[in-house]
């Protein structure tokens, strides 16, 4: 619930200083799943386009300009067109809160199906017998560290304002509650399913012996400052002082709510009071390591890659860091945003130093490291537990192929540019009313829509544009500006390959080739020619090497050939592409 309250709060805060445009963006082809080029939508600061991800699925998203220019521009060597259309201020805040609530409503579908998920690992952990089981969020406590001063502390604001044995009473309803659930286990009451009761009884229990017991962060769930950090000023401690007497009203609150869910965000408010208590006491900006178990540890190879990235993680930390201590609305949103931004630079500085692999985890982080619960003593009815897994696996599977249907990627039907167009067009009941509000229209099927370059052209012709703006890549920038020294073919004839070039470093995902080809049209077919013998010549050599790199450079080989053909008939898709490590840069 609070990842759908940072989606919901922090994206729909408009700019009064930002232009009510819409603005249709194009980026055009390279190489990998980039060959069709790409579109996307800009609101403000704000863009929205479509994307694939692991499992075949294909979803929104929503990131900053910056880093998206930062990706596309720079780091992938594309090209960026810009199609701008005026908006009135009515249509362009109704445009961002329709945008944040698709996502809000794809998050709530992904956190069901991935709430399932979790549910039936614990109900085929119990029929197997087990004692032990592994929830989130619990991973955040070290239960052998007890006596934390700072939880003491909380435990005593508690009692406080709720009464000396409010704690201890909610904790033996717990246990009877517990007791009553695991002696008759039902698929669902009242709406929620036995699991998730469970789960959140066993968090709730867990969090009750934590206070009682004042048991402290987990070290391992603690993220240090980064080295050479300043100590908090004046200022930022009366932000921190603030926000941690928030935190401690906020469990307050939900110890006294009936939300279902209270539990996980039971744990997460308590350790966050711990460690914004453990900032002001070491004068120094600490958080929790925001990644989960659903985490993907990414190898390594070459670690200069990663530096050009520690810069850009260094300047978004800085800016989260900026908005936390300006924020007085929502501070628990640009808290969240904050941690997430210093837990993955955090991770990319400690690989740097001695790793050899990196934890991915992609969107807003929430802290849910997970930890061992007993569950000895309950009195399960294991014999009916099978029973229950297994009718619970038949809804999982039903609930998962729901969300593949939904979220499914189709090269012409469901694409970038189509799903764009179907986003934007049910922001209003009908066409007409769309055509009035928007100044244009345009169908998903119209013509050739499909195609991320056909849908570039479309939009000039049925949309009032009010402006056009092309920002060339990496590469075509930097040598527009070599140009302007003169000697203009001595640099052409330099920088046109990838032998001689200074602008350019080979890498493997680029595919071997010789020649560049985008920024010349009538050499295209000649130097594709090439290319693709290049790519051929590569191949052969990847024949001999195929019992050492598993075919590898047979592969590339291949794929290069593919690459060049479209230059035979004056077309290019192929650009090279930039390493953080190459880019100077930290957001454009």
């Amino acid at each position: 619930m609070l990842l759908l309250s940072i989606g919901l709060l922090w994206a729909g805060r408009v700019e009064s200083t930002v232009a009510t445009t819409l603005d249709f963006i194009y980026v055009n082809a390279n190489t990998g799943e980039a060959a069709g080029g790409h579109t996307a939508l800009r609101l403000g600061s704000t863009v929205f386009h479509f994307q694939f991800f692991p499992q075949g699925r294909f979803l929104l998203v929503r990131e900053s300009w910056s880093h998206f220019h930062y990706v596309y521009n720079e780091l992938r060597n594309r090209s960026v067109f810009i199609d701008r259309v005026p908006l009135t201020p009515e249509v362009y805040t109704r445009l961002r809160h329709h945008f944040t609530g698709l996502l809000i409503q794809q998050q709530q579908n992904l956190d069901q199906l991935q709430e399932a998920e979790i549910q039936q690992q614990l109900l085929t952990q119990l029929a197997d017998g087990v004692e032990q089981l592994e929830l989130e969020t619990i991973g955040l406590f070290d239960p052998e560290s007890i006596e934390d001063i700072d939880m003491r502390s909380l435990h005593q604001r508690v009692r406080h304002e709720l009464g000396d044995h409010f704690l201890s009473d909610r904790y033996q309803q717990v246990e009877r509650k517990l007791a009553n659930l695991a002696a008759e286990p039902e698929q669902q009451t009242h709406g929620v399913s036995w699991a998730a009761r469970l789960q959140g009884l066993l968090l709730e229990r867990e969090f009750f012996q934590s206070m009682e017991a004042g048991v402290s962060l987990a070290p391992e769930s603690v993220v240090e400052s980064s080295a050479g950090a300043p100590n908090l000023t004046s200022e930022q401690r009366q932000v921190l002082e603030r926000y941690r007497g928030k935190l401690a009203t906020s469990v307050i609150g939900l110890l006294q709510s009936r939300r279902p869910d209270r539990a996980r965000s039971l744990m997460l408010q308590t350790a966050r009071y711990l460690i914004v208590s453990r900032s002001l006491a070491n004068g120094a900006l600490l958080t929790l390591d925001p990644f989960s178990s659903r985490a993907i540890r990414v190898s390594v190879e070459q670690k200069r890659e990663l530096q050009g990235l520690h810069t850009q993680l260094q300047y978004d930390a800085a800016q989260a860091q900026r908005s936390f201590f300006k924020e007085a609305t929502h501070p628990d949103i640009a808290y969240a945003i904050l941690e997430s931004s210093l837990g993955r630079l955090h991770e990319i500085a400690q690989t740097l130093l001695h790793g050899s692999s990196v934890r991915v985890e992609p969107g807003i982080l929430l802290p849910a490291r997970k930890g061992a619960v007993s569950v000895t003593g309950l009195p399960f009815v294991r014999a009916r537990l099978p029973a229950l897994a297994a009718e619970n696996a038949a809804k999982l599977s039903q609930l998962r192929q729901q969300v593949d249907r939904q979220y499914a990627y189709e090269l012409i039907h469901r694409n970038c540019a189509t799903e764009l167009l179907h986003a934007l067009n049910s922001a209003f009941i009908d066409r007409i009313i769309g055509q009035r509000e928007l100044g244009g229209w345009m169908a998903p099927d119209a013509g050739l829509a499909f195609i991320p370059s056909q849908f570039h052209t479309q939009i000039a012709e049925r949309f009032p544009v009010q402006e056009k703006k092309v920002l060339p890549s990496r590469r075509l920038r930097q040598l527009e500006v070599m140009y302007q020294s003169g000697g203009a073919l001595q640099i052409w004839l330099r920088e046109s390959n990838t032998f001689s070039s200074t602008l350019y470093t080979p890498r493997t995902e680029d595919t071997p080739f010789l020649f560049f080809t985008d920024d010349t049209l009538l050499l295209r077919p000649i130097l594709g020619i090439t290319n693709i013998l290049w790519g051929a010549a590569s191949s052969v050599g990847g024949i001999f090497t195929l019992p050492i790199d598993g075919g590898e450079r047979l592969h590339q080989g291949l794929r290069g050939m593919f690459y060049s053909l479209p230059e035979l008939v004056f077309s290019n898709i192929r650009k090279g592409t930039y390493g953080f490590a190459e880019t100077a840069t930290a957001g454009p």
